[in-house]
């Protein structure tokens, strides 16, 4: 091989391995933002407020009510819209959705909390767990962390 082939090669793979190591970096420093973003007083406020407002419209039946799917699209349109604004503040433009393909592209390398509860804007059965979660707490009087988590698997009965 010449050095001129063998140039060409490196300098391809150096070029290959530094745009790699630049959007790792971006990744990184993207996942960094929405954690202090999640964990921040004013996103878990945002959330209480919400759960607090809404949550006694829910009732742990298998059924569910008209009115929980406007109460869900409006959840995911705050929440959103608060996460969107935070992020342009600390990371620039990005938009929500090409963040959440982002996410989900490379959920294997975050933080399977963060996961959660960003998976909970678009999962409708964790976002009503969620409530009922809220209100059973509420109504013995135990405020502890907001956690949203996955759901496990359920039976079916046969």
């Amino acid at each position: 091989m010449s050095e001129e082939e063998n140039t060409a090669i490196f300098g391809i793979q150096e070029d290959i391995v530094h745009k790699s190591s630049n959007e790792d970096e971006e990744f990184d420093t993207l996942v960094g933002h929405l954690q202090d973003i999640v964990i921040d007083k004013e996103f878990t406020s945002l959330q209480e407020s919400f759960l607090s407002k809404y949550c006694d419209e829910f009732e742990n039946e298998e059924e569910n009510k008209l009115v929980y799917t406007d109460i869900y699209n409006d959840y995911i349109k705050l929440l959103e819209e608060y996460i969107t604004r935070k992020l342009t503040e600390l990371h620039g433009d990005l938009s929500m959705c090409n963040l959440l393909n982002l996410i989900q592209s490379r959920k294997d390398e975050i933080d399977m909390e963060l996961f959660d509860t960003l998976a909970s804007l678009g999962d409708f059965m964790l976002f009503k767990e969620t409530m009922l979660s809220y209100k059973v707490q509420r109504d013995i009087g135990d405020f502890p962390e907001i956690v949203v988590s996955s759901l496990p698997r359920r039976e079916v009965p046969s």
